[in-house]
């Protein structure tokens, strides 16, 4: 009880002492001030947003709702902290609690302004990299990341250096730490370095259609520090190990100029030499003439009598499509089909198919009997 009486004392001297020498006046117009920008906070924190919009507008930089949205809470927060600064100032409180307070006020204006970076790094890598750059959708990806990263380790930097916070021991403490954490990292490691190799090859980028040997095929999603995210056609994401996908054989379908179509027509031993020669004729002007396939200076194109089967003589159809886009592909496909069927109907020959004749041999006991 006497201690609480003894903390109760102090307290009221302290007080009183403070309370003393606070300069009423000065309160009195800086919290004004503070009143009419808090309630006036949104038209001012707009204003500003409106003033970056037409200084980026000047030069030649426009800024969509990303953008402002971004913006906005940043500037909100630097309207008010500004006031707030002047008030602390203007109540003179003791030493320790007046720093305190105010490198809080400094701390949040700093978070978020670097808030409003991290957000905005998106549009400014976009500003930055122009489409002619020629750089892919991964890289683009991972250049995001690494801006992200660098924005909050900066920000974490800044408000720890508001509070005086050196990083130089905090780091040499955590020495043995940080060499346990590798160690335990190594998996970690292997694949960040991993996907950085795969993307430096530019084996693939977001979007393409992939094989991985005895693993997955399907279309790439996204690329993350450990593991790739891969959807399948069946719609099922298969994440991948970096180190995995960088050291196994990769097959990128999207890369491929053409799609190619490969079929072995089956015609009946009845049809005739002329037939047969009008029906290759036609189908190989057909695929030149049609403009759904690549001429043969870009790619191979075989229309040709190729062989004798049990059942049929065999006629190959070896084409590539112009596109490699799945639907259009099927059409060029499609048509193709129905124009062979057409040609050979007209021709008068027929398509084979596999037949076999039985021979029945009678019982010779009934045929004595």
């Amino acid at each position: 009880m006497e201690q609480v009486t003894r903390f109760v004392s102090s307290f009221g001297t302290q007080f009183s002492t403070w309370s003393e020498q606070l300069d009423m006046n000065a309160l009195a117009v800086v919290s004004a001030i503070f009143l009419v920008v808090f309630l006036a906070r949104n038209l001012m924190s707009a204003w500003t947003v409106k003033s970056l919009e037409l200084i980026a507008e000047k030069i030649q930089i426009s800024l969509d709702e990303t953008v402002k949205e971004a913006i906005l809470p940043a500037a909100r927060a630097l309207v008010l902290s500004l006031p707030l600064y002047g008030l602390l100032e203007a109540l003179s409180l003791p030493s320790l609690l007046d720093q305190t307070l105010q490198r809080l006020v400094i701390s949040v204006a700093v978070a978020s302004i670097f808030a409003a970076g991290y957000s905005l790094v998106d549009v400014t890598v976009s500003w930055i990299v122009s489409p002619k750059d020629r750089i892919h959708g991964l890289q683009l990806s991972w250049l995001k990341k690494i801006l992200k990263a660098l924005t909050v380790i900066v920000g974490i930097t800044a408000v720890l250096r508001v509070w005086e916070i050196d990083l130089g021991p905090v780091l040499t403490g955590m020495g043995v730490l940080g060499a346990g954490v590798a160690l335990a990292a190594q998996d970690l490691f292997r694949n960040l370095i991993a996907g950085m190799a795969s993307m430096g090859e530019k084996r693939f980028d977001i979007g393409d259609w992939v094989r991985v040997e005895g693993v997955v095929e399907g279309v790439v999603e996204k690329m993350e520090l450990r593991s790739t995210l891969i959807r399948q056609f069946d719609q099922a994401a298969v994440h991948v190990p970096n180190a995995e996908l960088a050291n196994t054989t990769l097959i990128n379908f999207t890369r491929r100029p053409f799609r190619r179509i490969y079929w072995t027509l089956d015609l009946t031993y009845g049809t005739s030499t002329e037939q047969l020669e009008t029906i290759r004729d036609q189908i190989d002007q057909y695929i030149e003439s049609s403009g759904d396939f690549a001429p043969k200076e870009n790619a191979g194109r075989y229309v040709r009598i190729s062989d004798f089967s049990d059942s049929s003589i065999q006629l190959l159809v070896w084409c590539f499509t112009n596109t490699i886009d799945y639907s259009e592909y099927l059409s060029s496909k499609e048509r193709l089909l129905l124009k062979v069927k057409q040609i050979v109907e007209d021709s008068g020959s027929s398509f084979a198919y596999p037949t076999r004749t039985i021979r029945m041999a009678e019982d010779p006991e009934t045929t004595d009997g």
